[in-house]
């Protein structure tokens, strides 16, 4: 049987018994989530289930494009969006470009980022600047917190997107994306957001925090591979959208000689050609494992154990690691330096 098939979620999970799935766990005290998690075993035993049926039965299912709806669904339901509204991208600087690149810009048109975004939600926008869009740069406060306040003074009638990560990976920051999103919305702009080191840890669902795309690699906190994302997007935000590459599964019918070309009216709109069929099969595996151990409990688990590190901390260290969220508020990610 399958270990990632199962639906419920713990009440309490066993974290010691959950700790062996993680090998890596027994030799190493690992604290670089932010930059790429362990993984289960579960994943390479499905990675060696893909295999075994590729070799068994020709890969009925391991290319199987319902298998890829069922990761849509799965991913949809584990982290709070509409399937139809859940691209299956690679990565999120992928997410970051379609929408850069698809956006209806106009010369004079502004982009704002923070100054702690990461480079994949950096470059993405500053590559407009041939087409006449500016890159508004936004600093934190004294406190390494960007929030709607020191946004507020950069925007004006020209501003068309603000792009901020949920946690910052450069100081572990987590944003308040309910403000920011009805900052946003009473101005007309558009909220992106960078949410890979976010989804996975925190509970919020995507769909309840008032964004228009949000986009996420799987290496991190979704404990997948590498190439296997996701970006949601709002169906304001879908039609909006000239998707930058264009295939089959782009588009609403497969019929080649349609008199006219109408682009598919979901978050299919932004794929293209063969999926990463085995990303997929590992990416509703460790969805369905996140959903069996409950985000609650992972958000909790998360929050005591960063606070549990910071305190324990020598006076004169802990002084040096960034609070990214004020009290009651979090998890984000810590830095810590020597």
């Amino acid at each position: 049987m399958d270990a990632g098939n199962e639906t419920s979620t713990l009440r309490r999970p066993n974290w010691d018994r959950l700790r062996q799935e993680f090998p890596t766990t027994s030799g190493w005290t690992y604290l670089d989530t932010a930059r790429k998690a362990i993984l289960p075993k579960r994943v390479e035993v499905g990675v060696r289930d893909w295999f075994q049926n590729i070799y068994e039965h020709a890969g009925d299912e391991a290319f199987s494009m319902d298998g890829v709806e069922e990761t849509r669904s799965v991913v949809g339901a584990v982290f709070g969006a509409p399937s139809k509204q859940i691209s299956l991208i690679k990565n999120t600087s992928e997410g970051i470009n379609i929408v850069a690149q698809g956006f209806p810009w106009q010369p004079g048109d502004n982009v704002v980022i923070s100054d702690f975004e990461h480079e994949n939600n950096t470059f993405p926008w500053r590559q407009l600047d041939d087409r006449g869009v500016e890159v508004r740069w936004v600093s934190p406060d004294e406190h390494g917190r960007t929030t709607v306040d020191c946004y507020a003074p950069t925007v004006d009638d020209r501003t068309r997107i603000i792009s901020v990560a949920w946690v910052a990976y450069g100081n572990g920051y987590r944003a308040d994306l309910p403000a920011l999103s009805t900052f946003c919305r009473d101005r007309g702009i558009r909220l992106v957001v960078d949410g890979i080191q976010a989804v996975g840890v925190i509970a919020d669902p995507i769909e309840k925090l008032g964004v228009d795309v949000l986009v996420a690699g799987g290496h991190k906190a979704q404990l997948s591979l590498a190439g296997a994302g996701f970006m949601y997007v709002t169906q304001e935000m879908i039609e909006l959208l000239n998707p930058p590459y264009a295939a089959k599964y782009s588009f609403a019918s497969n019929d080649r000689r349609q008199p006219s070309l109408e682009l598919a009216h979901d978050a299919h709109r932004f794929e293209y050609g063969n999926p990463n069929f085995l990303g997929c099969w590992v990416q509703r595996r460790s969805a369905r494992f996140i959903r069996q151990i409950g985000l609650h409990n992972i958000e909790a688990r998360s929050g005591r154990r960063e606070r549990s590190v910071i305190d324990t901390r020598p006076p004169a260290r802990r002084s040096r690691i960034p609070r990214p969220c004020p009290p009651g508020v979090g998890p984000g990610t810590s830095q810590f330096h020597a």
